[in-house]
């Protein structure tokens, strides 16, 4: 089976006005759809970042892959870790190549991708509510879910109840360091009357909280006995983590400052973290991010996942992947819910009280609807979106300088 034909297939797709530490959501994000194709017409699909660099980098290597079989991604991902683009730009395009390799195989073998990552341990993946502070959406109308203002613990209920209903989620994660550490908690407060003193909760400020701060923030929370799960990246290194690990007795994970193999070692070693969340887009791909799980359990860490602006082929990569790893033990993150666009057939998945079974189908067990390819690439090649959350803040507040930590 020999692959004669990579298409690299820029998208933009619309986004809400998020607010994270670093600024605000452009209203257009951008992704990249990769396709392969063999000689017989068996197709496989993957979807990435959006950005110049690794759109650079997947077309750069397409000559080589459009000569090449699918099972023989080492060499492939070897020639793409070199030099400048080890542990990044490389890592990043190399998992786009190797998702869309394996659902190749799997649509020609007839078996679905997590049998080609060792077996599933389980037969549904649950996700996390992924709540943001928000402007209101300038269009309503074309909102997938809570167009409204949300500046406020009040009205972060509001928008919390909404994903509760409409997805079933159980577990609720903040996105904070955006309003004050003291608002942020009472925020967490307010969620915990509202769906219940148990419901598991996480915090992340993107580490825009000092240790001092944070480690303030941490006795409140263990005084207000509130069910959280874990500390996501609260303050702005490797080293801080480790010394707000001394104390508190909250677990603290992490998605900022373990996110290449080579800084798991240090991790270790300082104690600075207790939870990795993983992603199969910057780790390397889905059976590098099998290697996570099984270093992470060695080493008795536990395992999410992490997720950014994604589409449809890549909720079911994520899956999938996460299907088959066992350390598992957190509900995974996911801005799908938020995306009002997608570009498979009969999208977007649905969530079955906050969890998606994983598909039996072969590969990924999805197919891209060409239409929405279309009108999204079109979309792209008219205004190519540029992610700047900083920027875009700016042109709201007027000038705006993120300092990690703020608070």
């Amino acid at each position: 089976m020999r692959i004669t034909e990579v298409e690299v297939i820029p998208v933009a797709h619309r986004e809400p006005p998020l607010l994270n530490a670093w600024g605000i959501h452009s209203e257009q994000e951008a992704r990249t759809i990769l396709r392969l194709t063999t000689a017989d017409g068996t197709v496989g699909i993957s979807e990435t970042y959006g950005s110049d660099a690794v759109i650079n980098e997947l077309r750069r290597v397409a000559p080589t892959v459009e000569k090449s079989s699918p099972h023989d991604r080492k060499k492939l991902e070897l020639r793409m870790q070199r030099g400048q683009n080890r542990g990044g730009v490389g890592a990043k395009a190399f998992a786009a190549y190797e998702t869309a390799m394996l659902d190749l195989i799997g649509r020609a073998t007839g078996t679905p991708m997590y049998d080609l990552l060792g077996g599933k341990v389980r037969d549904e993946v649950e996700f996390s509510a992924y709540l943001f502070f928000k402007h209101a959406d300038r269009d309503p109308s074309s909102a997938a879910i809570a167009p409204q203002e949300v500046l406020s613990p009040e009205a972060m209920v509001e928008e919390a109840r909404e994903f509760v209903e409409t997805h079933g989620f159980e577990t609720l994660k903040l996105k904070a360091g955006v309003l004050s550490p003291e608002e942020e908690v009472r925020t967490l407060e307010l969620l915990a009357e509202k769906f219940g003193r148990d419901v598991p909760l996480r915090i992340d400020p993107n580490g825009n909280w000092s240790v001092e701060t944070a480690t303030k923030i941490a006795k409140e929370l263990d005084r207000l006995e509130l069910n959280v799960e874990f500390l996501e990246d609260p303050v702005p290194t490797m080293n801080a983590h480790a010394r707000l690990k001394r104390n508190t007795k909250f677990p603290v994970a992490t998605n900022m400052y373990v996110t290449s193999f080579n800084e798991v070692s240090p991790a270790v070693s300082e104690d600075a973290v207790d939870v990795v969340l993983s992603d199969h887009h910057y780790w390397g791909g889905p059976q590098k991010t099998i290697e996570l799980d099984r270093l992470c359990r060695t080493f008795d860490l536990g395992v999410g996942m992490h997720s950014n602006s994604h589409l449809g082929v890549s909720m079911a990569a994520m899956a999938h992947t996460a299907a088959a790893m066992p350390t598992v033990r957190y509900a995974c993150d996911t801005h799908y819910p938020w995306e009002a666009d997608d570009v498979i057939v009969g999208g977007p998945i649905e969530f079955e009280d906050g969890v998606i079974p994983v598909s039996d189908d072969p590969g990924l067990g999805v197919k891209i609807d060409e239409n929405a390819v279309d009108r999204l690439h079109e979309a792209y090649t008219d205004d190519p979106p540029e992610r700047d959350d900083s920027a875009k803040l700016n042109e709201r507040r007027g000038e705006w300088v993120p300092n990690a930590p703020r608070f």
